[in-house]
């Protein structure tokens, strides 16, 4: 099991949009993919759910005994399972958001408890910002990938999620690393271009890609599909699979690199 967050220091980056497309296309690489929504708004079903209107309960519901979690987790787009967050009031967000801070390895527990077969992709959509579900889902990423949009604003916040990687995710043995994801990219405006050649310079080991501002985005939205069923040879997509085809790299380098000092531990004992 490999846990991916997608995570951004402010909101309106398109967070959501890049989860549900990783989603996705990593599936239609052959990959087990279970999506979690972990943010309130339960925004992910209406990118990749087969059925949107049905996902009004989901993660809250199970994790609070109300529903079992096979139920909790439903078909969705090109082979993925998504578990929505579910739609739940105030009182309960609050009331399972202190469940959260009480206990701090509750969805590391969790996931490990669901028996996932091995390999399986499990991509989690947080909240922007620091929260205790952003919290949750550092301490059991294996592999965190940040959105950021090519404006001041994005590049301006980048210490916000680099604090929380730092504290909650990078001194664990068991993460593999980091990659960016610069959305949005308007080779026509001056200031953008300019803004991702910074942010290109900064983040140039750890970059998985670029997604250049497409229309085809918010119309495969509007129709309840991914951007690669909705709008299969457009450059939105053709940027996802890029980004898809880099995070699986990224991911192989990691775990090879990892295997070695085990390797020659073995090697030196015998």
């Amino acid at each position: 099991m490999v846990v991916i967050p997608v995570i951004s220091s402010k909101g309106g980056v398109g967070k959501t949009t890049i989860a549900a497309n990783l989603c996705t296309a990593l599936a239609q690489r052959g990959r087990q993919v279970l999506a979690i929504d972990l943010d309130p708004q339960n925004a992910l079903r209406f990118h990749i759910a087969n059925e949107p209107q049905a996902c009004d309960s989901g993660l809250v519901e199970a994790a609070t005994g109300l529903m079992p979690w096979a139920r909790a987790i439903r078909p969705a787009h090109g082979g993925v399972m998504l578990l929505p967050f579910g739609d739940v009031d105030d009182e309960r967000q609050i009331a399972f958001e202190q469940q959260l801070a009480r206990s701090p390895g509750w969805l590391g527990d969790t996931l490990e408890r669901f028996g996932l077969p091995a390999g399986t992709l499990v991509v989690l959509d947080t909240p922007p910002g620091p929260s205790v579900y952003l919290q949750q889902a550092l301490r059991a990423a294996s592999f965190g990938v940040v959105a950021v949009l090519a404006d001041a604003g994005s590049f301006a916040t980048l210490p916000i999620v680099e604090r929380m990687l730092d504290k909650y995710a990078r001194p664990r043995g068991g993460y593999l690393g980091t990659g960016y994801v610069v959305n949005q990219i308007d080779p026509g405006k001056r200031l953008n271009h300019d803004v991702f050649e910074l942010l290109r310079q900064r983040l140039r080991p750890e970059l998985l890609g670029m997604l250049h501002l497409d229309q085809a985005v918010p119309e495969a939205l509007a129709s309840a599909a991914p951007v690669q069923r909705y709008a299969p040879m457009s450059q939105a997509t053709q940027d996802i699979d890029a980004c898809a085809e880099r995070l699986l790299e990224r991911l192989d380098t990691a775990r090879q690199a990892a295997s070695f000092p085990t390797l020659r531990t073995t090697e030196t004992n015998r």
